[in-house]
């Protein structure tokens, strides 16, 4: 099944903000598993032994949770970064570098997959350095929530209502940015919960640790 079809076949689960969907109820998780499987098929041809590792992070790690359907991954890489060489290939393949991401100087993105922009389809690829802080991080995260079901309902409650608050907005080339907004604070407050619950947990270890 393709990501258009897809998207038409669950209409009344999708609200537009800015021209870009927002799913209710999560995408189909079948189709982002496919999505991550190709792109992690066009990081091992493309960088070889220097790839260490490709897992989805974030909202798409997370079954049933609301918001934008862009498949969000995260490889480590040893040694970092990527290769001039294994970035042209990746060019090549359609994932275009994007540079250092805003919130770490280690992470270099790109955008790519298939489709239109923020439809399902598309990829945000984080590449890190092998044990990156950043990737513990996403993994707690990804692992509170679906530990935690007051936690999962508060961050899909917070996008949802957010969203939809949004939808109401008469600038509608500012609807996605004000969705982010809205769920900012308390996705930052669950990510600090996780990190504390990940810890205590596991010790204060990396991902390549554990």
């Amino acid at each position: 099944m393709g990501a258009s079809s897809a998207e038409q076949n669950n209409d009344e689960d999708i609200i537009m903000l800015s021209g870009y969907p927002f799913y209710l109820r999560g995408p189909d998780p079948k189709i982002i598993a496919e999505i991550a499987d190709k792109t992690r098929a066009v990081l091992e041809s493309s960088c070889g032994t220097q790839l260490k590792s490709v897992e989805l992070m974030g909202s798409s790690a997370i079954d049933g949770l609301a918001g934008t359907p862009v498949c969000d991954i995260i490889a480590q890489f040893s040694p970092w970064p990527m290769t001039e060489a294994a970035k042209e290939k990746m060019a090549i393949a359609g994932y275009e570098f994007r540079g250092n991401a805003m919130h770490d100087p280690q992470d270099e993105w790109f955008w790519g997959g298939e489709g239109k922009p923020g439809h399902l389809g598309r990829v945000v690829l984080h590449t890190v350095p092998e044990g990156s802080k950043f990737v513990r991080d996403m993994k707690a995260f990804v692992e509170y929530v679906e530990a935690h079901p007051d936690a999962f309902q508060e961050y899909n409650d917070v996008k949802v209502e957010g969203a939809k608050l949004m939808l109401k907005s008469s600038e509608e080339d500012g609807r996605l940015m004000g969705y982010k907004r809205k769920k900012a604070d308390v996705c930052n407050k669950i990510k600090a919960e996780a990190i504390e619950w990940w810890t205590k947990k596991n010790g204060d270890t990396d991902e390549s640790q554990g």
